[in-house]
């Protein structure tokens, strides 16, 4: 997945008060790409208060003003995460899982 497109996915799911570990990883998500986003997106203020222990964030912090700016401008991304989010709620439903 892009970055800016993954960094989205994890700022929104932050903005619904959920883990981002939880809700995206998958096979095409990779727990490690999370993290390196989530930690890019600490160090440069969109998100803060993140815990992070063995090379993982341990407890996801919270946005910042910057970083609700970063979902109000990207609004594009909007539509493309809510149809992937529909997308992996079927998917369990079509393939029997």
């Amino acid at each position: 997945m892009d970055k800016k497109k993954l960094r989205y996915a994890i700022l929104k799911t932050l903005e619904e008060n959920k883990d981002p570990f939880i809700v995206l990883e998958s096979d095409e998500i990779a727990k490690e790409d999370i993290f390196k986003q989530g930690k890019f997106l600490d160090q440069e203020s969109y998100i803060t208060k993140n815990n992070y222990a063995s090379n993982t964030i341990y407890w996801w912090g919270e946005l910042t003003e910057k970083g609700e700016e970063f979902l109000e401008k990207n609004s594009t991304f909007a539509k493309a995460y809510s149809v992937a989010k529909e997308i992996r709620e079927w998917l369990p439903f079509f393939t029997g899982k």
